[in-house]
């Protein structure tokens, strides 16, 4: 009756029928808290949420699923807007990677700025892949699975989680949004410092440039599957904007500023790990 002729009807129950209604919406609420219903919402249809992978060799490093899907990619510069299609889910790093979770599998610290829980940095593209094959020696990872750096689309993906607009959360940025250039920490800030995107990642805008897989390319004007740029060149791409820098280079698809070549090495260029298929 409540669907059918409006909420109305629901004055004309009983009170022993009020008491069970409300007891009912009491009890689908108490359900409906033990579900993160972000990442719900964020789920593409036909593929279930996994739960956050747990890199137990690194710390107990947190990892978040990412389903497949597609999104526009960029624009930037004389690159152009375009669609992707992520064919494959993946998991990526909740937090840039911290020098102590570096430190655990590497042994060494190269850091600028010091501190436990502060993003590694001062490490090459090089140095990040040497990381991730680490680690892999390290952890027992589902048959088929590597630790790798992101693709830069898959980068992209997490970082806009589900949005069009130029950060994740609106077309202006402040310094009680990220650290870059205006927030005049003029060092990096420690991971989670400032509020996660919707899929629950942190810090993918400033802080520290993020390695990405790719070398560096013009985008093409047509749709993309699983881009994963050409299979040589002279730079690699990093994404994400950092503490040096003004909050245009900390857009979702910033992506000129921090080309590198692979052993470049700086105080405000980092970078976190994916798990994916091989």
């Amino acid at each position: 009756a409540g669907s059918q002729d409006g909420a109305g009807e629901v004055n004309a129950l009983l009170e022993s029928e009020k008491v069970d209604l409300a007891k009912a919406v009491a009890d689908s609420q108490e359900s409906a808290s033990e579900y993160d219903l972000t990442r719900l919402a964020n789920t593409v249809d036909g593929y279930a949420p996994k739960p956050n992978y747990i890199v137990k060799s690194a710390l107990n490093m947190e990892l978040i699923w990412c389903p497949p899907g597609s999104f526009i990619m960029g624009p930037d510069g004389n690159n152009p807007a375009r669609p992707v299609i992520l064919t494959k889910g993946f998991y990526l790093g909740k937090f840039e990677l911290t020098q102590e979770e570096y430190e655990k599998v590497m042994v060494i610290n190269p850091s600028e700025f010091k501190g436990e829980k502060l993003p590694v940095e001062m490490v090459s593209w090089n140095d990040a892949v040497a990381f991730c094959e680490a680690l892999k020696k390290k952890e027992r990872v589902p048959n088929g699975w590597k630790f790798s750096l992101p693709s830069e689309a898959q980068w992209e993906y997490a970082c806009r989680a589900g949005t069009k607009t130029k950060f994740s959360w609106g077309n202006d940025i402040t310094p009680k949004l990220a650290n870059y250039k205006d927030s005049a920490l003029e060092k990096t800030a420690e991971v989670g410092s400032y509020a996660p995107n919707p899929w629950g990642f942190f810090d993918m805008h400033g802080n520290v440039w993020e390695w990405c897989a790719d070398w560096y390319y013009n985008y093409s004007n047509g749709s993309e599957i699983d881009p994963i740029g050409p299979k040589t060149g002279t730079r690699r791409v990093t994404r994400g904007g950092s503490w040096f820098l003004g909050g245009d280079s900390a857009r979702s698809a910033e992506r000129n500023y921090g080309t590198r070549p692979p052993d470049f090495r700086k105080g405000n260029v980092g970078f976190r790990v994916s798990l994916q298929k091989q």
